[in-house]
């Protein structure tokens, strides 16, 4: 199996695989807060505009 950057993942080593892992997991969170952030910004601004009579 090759990762992203066409190496070999069979062959490398544990340690170098933890490393990878622990980057995805890092952008993977970075990417779930944004995500959630822009879900919590559209949901304020529905409700604000709803508030004011903004219906569309």
């Amino acid at each position: 199996m090759n990762d992203s950057r066409g190496e070999d993942v069979n062959h490398m080593p544990a340690s170098e695989l933890e490393l990878i892992r622990a980057r995805q997991r890092s952008r993977a969170r970075v990417m779930a807060l944004l995500l959630g952030g822009f879900v919590v910004l559209v949901f304020a601004i529905s409700i604000v505009k709803m508030q004011l009579g903004h219906g569309g």
